[in-house]
C-alpha cells in the first residue's frame, strides 16, 4: 500500500473473541507510525466527524458511541455520509487507512451505501479495513455477503481467513500483553488448554486477574503461590497439578457442548491417565472400538486430545485435570478400582494396577498394598520418580514395621535414580532410627532388610559425593553378612569409595571377588573389574585398563535394567581419552536411551557428564557446554560425584574461548563445592588445567611452579600427561618456555615409559612421539607424531609446533604454511584463542590474517561491542592492565587502547573505574 494508487480492501472474518477487533487496532497503529492518517471508524451521532489521528500503539481513545475496542460501527446512513465529508475535504493524495468494525450490525442500506462510497473513491490511496463477525445465529448475514459480493466486482478486495489458536511465540505475547509480563510455564499451559481463540484466553487471563490470581515474580507472570496450580505436581504422583476454578468453570462450560459419548469416554479417559490406550478406554466403556471412533473424532476436532503412534493423550494436563475433577470422588474411586482389575491382565499390567490402586488403597488391604509394592519394584528403572511415589505412598499404608523397611529400599533406590538424593539419604536414615527404636534387639529378618536398606544408602551417598559416609554405611551393610545376606549395591559402593578415599584395603575384596567370579552376582564381579581397571589406569597400564572395563561391561546382559554405577560410564571416560571416539559414543548410548524419557533424572545427568568431554575432545564446544550445564545440574538434578567432570569442561570450553574469568570461576566453583583428595580422579585435571589457565594469563611463573610441583610426583605426572593426548607436548613447551630442561626430561620419560607398556594405544604413541620430538626439536619426527594423533586438538597442536621448529630453521615459508593449517584448525574446533595466539605469530612474521566478520549491531550499548571488544573489556573489568590484556589477547598494547576507546564511546563513560562499575 505504501506507494499504491488506487484503494485497496481487507477483509477480516471471524467469530467473537477471535481477536478481530485486536488485529484492528495494531493495524490502525502500525498506519499511524507510518504517516497514514487513520479514519477511526464513523460516529454514533449524525453531525459527528469521523475520529483521524496518527494512531499510537497501547493508546486508543474512544469517541462517545464507539463500539468497544476503539472502533464505530457503520450502523446508520448518516455514518457514511460523514466518512464521505471528510474524505471530500482531505486531499486525494492523503493515504488513508479507513477502520470499520462490526459490519454485520449495518442494515442493506448503510451497507450498500458504504460500497458504493468505496467504488467512487478507489483512485485515491486508501486502504479500507472492513470487520464483520459471521454470526447467522442472532444477526442478519445475508446483506454483508451481498455488498461484499459486489464489492468484489469493482475493485481489489483481499480476504483475510478467520482468526484461529495462536501457537508459540503468538501466544507467548498475548498472555505477556495481557498480564504485563512473560507468561511462566504454568499459567502458559493454561492459555494453551483454552487456546480455542484468542477471546477466549483473554476471558480467562482477564478473570483470573480479576480474582487476583495472578502475580509477577522474577519478570514472569505466574499464579499466586498456594493457588492450586501454581506450581507442577509432584513427580510421580501420576495426575497433573489442580487448577484455579475460574479455568476449570471455563473448560466445563466448553465439554457441556459436547456430545454425551464423548463426554463420559473423556471422562473415563481421564480416570485411565493420560496417555491412554484406545483398548483400555474400550474395555472401560464396555464397548466394541468401533464405537469410540466418533467420540475420539470430535476430541481430537476440538483440540481436547491429541493422537499418537499407539495410544491418546490428552492435549494439556490443565485439560486432564479438568476432566477428571469432572468425576466425582466416590465414582472416580470406583473407576479405578475397576480400571486396576481390568490392567492387571495386561502385560505391563501390574505396573499401571499399581498407579490406580496407589490413589485409593486402604491399610487393610494387603492385595492392593503387594500390587502397589510389585509396581513400585518393577518401575525402577523405567520411571524412578513413579517408583517412587509408588513405594513412599505404600509405606505410609504398610501395617507392619518390617513392611516399611523393606519398601523404604525400594524407595530409596527409586529416588536415587531419579536424582533425588537427599531424599533418598533421609528416607533411609529415619527407617532405620525408627526401626532401631521400635524393635530392639531386630529379628534376624528385620536385620536383613535394614542392611539391604543400607547397602541402597551407600550407593546414594555415594553418588552424593559423600564417600567417607557411603564406605561406612558399605561396610554397616557388608557387617549382616554372617546373617546370610549379600548386597550387591554394598560391595559396589564399598569398593568406589575406597577408590575415592585412597583407602587400600578394598583391593583384598576386589582380587577376592575375582578369584571366586561365580559365587558372586555379575553386578559385584564387574564392580570388582571397575576397581581393578581404575589401579591399572593409575599405574599407567592405559590398554589393561581399557580391556578390563570392556569386560566389566560384557558381563551385562542386553536386557538387563540399567545399573547405577554402570561400568560403561567409566569405559566411556577411558575411550575418550584414548581417541577411541566412535566406541565411547557407543558405550553412552545405553545412559542416553535411558535418559530420554525421563528428562531431570540421575540417568539424564549421567548422560551429560559422560558427553561433555567426548564432545571436548572432539572439537564440539557448543555441544560440550550443553551436556556440562546438565552434568552440574543447570538444568535439573545432578550427580555431585560425577559433576567435577562437567565443571572441568566447562573451564575447558572458557579456556579454549578466550574467556580466562569464566573458566577461572569454574575452577573456584569446583574446588570450593567439590575439594578433590589427592586420590581423586578429577585432581590431574584439575591441576593440569589451573597450569594452562595461568599460562593463559601471562603468568609462566605460575604455570612453571604448577608444573615442577606435578612433576616431583611421578603418580601424578602419570597421569595428567594420559588426561588429554595433548597434554604432554603442553608440558614439555611449557617447561621449555620457563627454562626448565629438567622438568622436560622427566615429561618424556614419563611418556616413554607410557608407551613401552602401551604400544597397542595409539593415542599414547602419539602423545609419547610428539613430547620427545619437541624436547629433541626433531622437524621430521614432529610431522610424524602429528599424523598419529587422532585428537583434533592434538593435531593443531603438533602442526602449530611443527611450524615453530620449521621456523627456528630457517624455513619461514613453510612455518607461515603450517601456522596457517594450525589457525584454520584450530577456529574450525573454536578455540578462538589458540586462533588468535597463532594470527599473532604470523603477524609477527609480516603476515595479517582477517579474523573478523561483519555483523549488524546497535550503536551504542553491550550488543554494539564487536567480540574483541567485549573480550578486552571483560580483562581489563577485570584489572589487567593494557600490557596485560595485550599479551593475553596476542594484540599488541597500541591496539587495546583503540578498543578500549571505542568501549568507552559505545557505553557512554570516560574511564576504567566506571566500565569496573558498569560490568560489576
Amino acid at each position: 500500500m505504501t506507494g499504491a494508487r488506487r484503494s485497496k480492501v481487507l477483509l477480516v472474518e471471524a467469530a467473537p473473541g477471535a481477536g478481530k477487533t485486536r488485529l484492528l487496532l495494531e493495524a490502525a497503529a502500525v498506519a499511524g507510525r507510518n504517516g497514514f492518517a487513520v479514519v477511526n471508524g464513523v460516529p454514533a451521532t449524525p453531525d459527528a466527524t469521523p475520529k483521524t489521528a496518527p494512531a499510537t500503539a497501547g493508546t486508543h481513545a474512544h469517541a462517545p458511541g464507539a463500539a468497544e475496542g476503539g472502533f464505530h460501527s457503520p450502523s446508520t446512513p448518516s455514518a457514511i455520509e460523514a466518512v464521505r465529508a471528510w474524505l471530500r475535504n482531505a486531499q486525494e493524495n492523503v493515504r488513508a487507512v479507513v477502520v470499520l468494525d462490526d459490519l454485520h450490525l449495518a442494515n442493506l442500506p448503510t451497507l450498500t451505501a458504504l460500497c458504493d462510497l468505496v467504488a467512487a473513491v478507489r483512485g485515491r490511496p486508501i486502504l479500507w479495513l472492513l470487520a464483520f463477525t459471521p454470526d447467522r445465529d442472532t444477526m442478519p448475514y445475508d446483506p454483508v455477503q451481498s455488498c461484499l459480493a459486489k464489492l468484489r466486482g469493482r475493485l481489489p478486495v483481499e480476504p483475510l481467513h478467520p482468526l484461529g489458536p495462536l501457537s508459540g511465540d503468538a501466544l507467548k505475547h498475548l498472555v505477556a500483553d495481557c498480564t504485563g509480563a512473560a507468561p511462566g510455564p504454568v499459567l502458559l499451559a493454561l492459555a494453551e488448554s483454552v487456546n480455542s481463540t484468542p477471546g477466549t484466553v483473554l476471558e480467562l487471563l482477564r478473570g483470573l486477574m480479576d480474582d487476583g490470581d495472578i502475580c509477577i515474580v522474577d519478570g514472569a507472570s505466574r499464579l499466586q503461590p498456594g493457588l492450586p496450580g501454581s506450581a507442577p505436581a509432584r513427580v510421580g504422583v501420576c495426575v497433573p497439578a489442580s487448577v484455579p476454578e475460574r479455568f476449570s468453570a471455563l473448560i466445563q462450560q466448553d465439554l457441556r457442548s459436547l456430545s454425551e459419548p464423548t463426554l463420559r469416554a473423556l471422562r473415563l479417559a481421564a480416570v485411565l491417565g493420560s496417555p491412554f490406550t484406545p483398548e483400555d478406554l474400550s474395555a472401560m466403556l464396555g464397548e466394541a472400538p468401533v464405537g469410540l471412533l466418533a467420540a475420539v473424532d470430535e476430541a481430537v476436532g476440538r483440540g481436547l486430545l491429541v493422537c499418537g503412534e499407539h495410544d491418546l493423550a490428552f492435549r494439556t494436563e490443565p485439560i486432564w485435570r479438568a476432566l477428571l475433577d469432572s468425576v466425582p470422588p466416590p465414582v472416580r474411586a470406583m473407576l479405578r478400582r475397576q480400571a486396576a482389575e481390568m490392567l492387571l491382565s495386561r502385560p505391563d499390567g501390574v505396573e499401571r494396577a499399581a498407579l490406580q490402586l496407589v490413589h485409593i488403597a486402604q491399610p487393610c488391604n494387603v492385595r492392593e498394598l503387594r500390587i502397589i509394592a510389585d509396581g513400585a519394584q518393577r518401575l525402577l528403572a523405567a520411571d524412578p520418580s513413579a517408583a517412587a511415589s509408588l513405594a513412599a505412598r505404600c509405606m505410609e499404608l504398610a501395617p507392619g514395621q518390617a513392611d516399611r523397611v523393606r519398601l523404604a529400599k525400594t524407595a530409596v533406590e527409586a529416588f536415587t535414580r531419579a536424582g533425588a538424593l537427599d531424599r533418598a539419604i533421609t528416607l533411609a536414615r529415619d527407617t532405620i532410627d525408627e526401626a532401631a527404636r521400635l524393635a530392639a534387639p531386630l529379628p534376624a529378618a528385620l536385620a536383613e532388610d535394614i542392611a539391604a536398606l543400607r547397602g541402597a544408602s551407600s550407593t546414594a551417598l555415594l553418588l552424593q559425593g559423600n564417600a567417607q559416609s557411603a564406605r561406612r554405611a558399605a561396610r554397616d551393610a557388608l557387617a549382616a553378612h554372617a546373617c546370610g545376606f549379600r548386597s550387591r549395591e554394598a560391595v559396589i559402593t564399598r569398593l568406589a569409595a575406597s577408590y575415592l578415599t585412597g583407602d587400600g584395603a578394598a583391593a583384598e575384596l576386589a582380587r577376592k571377588i575375582l578369584s571366586a567370579p561365580d559365587r558372586h552376582p555379575q553386578a559385584v564381579h564387574a564392580g570388582a573389574l571397575i576397581f581393578e581397571a581404575f589401579g591399572q589406569w593409575r599405574d599407567g597400564r592405559v590398554g589393561g585398563a581399557v580391556g578390563t572395563l570392556r569386560k566389566a561391561v560384557a558381563l551385562g546382559r542386553p536386557d538387563e535394567d540399567a545399573q547405577l554405577l554402570d561400568p560403561r560410564w567409566f569405559l566411556a571416560f577411558a575411550l575418550t581419552r584414548t581417541g577411541e571416539y566412535d566406541e565411547a559414543a557407543a558405550a553412552i548410548q545405553p545412559s542416553a536411551r535411558t535418559a530420554a524419557p525421563a528428562e531431570g533424572t540421575l540417568a539424564a545427568a549421567v548422560a551429560g557428564v559422560l558427553r561433555a568431554p567426548l564432545h571436548l575432545a572432539q572439537g564440539r564446544l557448543d555441544d560440550a557446554e550443553e551436556a556440562a550445564r546438565t552434568g552440574v545440574g543447570m538444568d535439573g538434578p545432578y550427580v555431585p560425584v560425577l559433576a567435577p567432570q562437567a565443571w572441568l569442561v566447562l573451564a575447558h570450553v572458557a579456556l579454549r574461548r578466550g574467556a580466562l574469568t569464566q573458566a577461572e570461576d569454574h575452577i573456584k566453583t569446583l574446588e570450593k563445592d567439590f575439594p578433590q583428595p589427592g586420590s581423586s580422579p578429577w585432581q590431574a585435571a584439575r591441576l593440569l588445567l589451573s597450569a594452562q589457565l595461568a599460562e593463559a594469563r601471562a603468568d609462566e611463573c605460575a604455570a612453571a611452579q604448577a608444573l615442577a610441583e606435578i612433576g616431583a610426583h611421578a603418580d601424578g605426572l602419570r597421569l595428567l600427561v594420559l588426561e588429554d593426548p595433548a597434554a604432554a607436548a603442553w608440558c614439555v613447551r611449557s617447561a621449555l618456555a620457563a627454562d626448565l630442561p629438567d622438568l622436560a626430561r622427566t615429561v618424556v620419560d614419563t611418556t616413554e615409559r607410557l608407551r613401552r607398556h602401551n604400544r597397542d594405544v595409539p593415542a599414547v604413541l602419539a602423545a609419547a612421539a610428539h613430547a620427545r620430538a619437541l624436547a629433541e626439536g626433531d622437524v621430521d619426527a614432529l610431522a610424524r607424531a602429528g599424523r598419529q594423533h587422532r585428537s583434533p586438538w592434538a593435531r593443531a597442536a603438533a602442526v602449530e609446533d611443527h611450524a615453530g621448529l620449521l621456523l627456528d630453521g630457517g624455513d619461514h615459508e613453510g612455518a607461515i604454511s603450517g601456522l596457517d593449517r594450525a589457525m584454520s584448525a584450530y577456529g574450525a574446533l573454536g578455540g578462538e584463542r589458540d586462533a588468535a595466539r597463532v594470527r599473532a605469530r604470523l603477524r609477527r612474521l609480516g603476515v595479517r590474517r582477517r579474523h573478523w566478520t561483519h555483523a549488524k549491531r546497535p550503536v551504542s550499548g553491550w550488543e554494539s561491542l564487536t567480540k574483541t571488544e567485549l573480550k578486552v573489556a571483560e580483562l581489563v573489568a577485570d584489572g589487567l592492565t593494557n600490557q596485560q590484556t595485550a599479551r593475553h589477547l596476542f594484540i599488541s598494547p597500541h591496539t587495546v587502547g583503540f578498543h578500549l576507546r571505542q568501549i568507552y564511546r559505545k557505553l557512554g563513560i570516560r574511564s576504567r573505574t566506571a566500565l569496573v562499575r558498569l560490568k560489576a
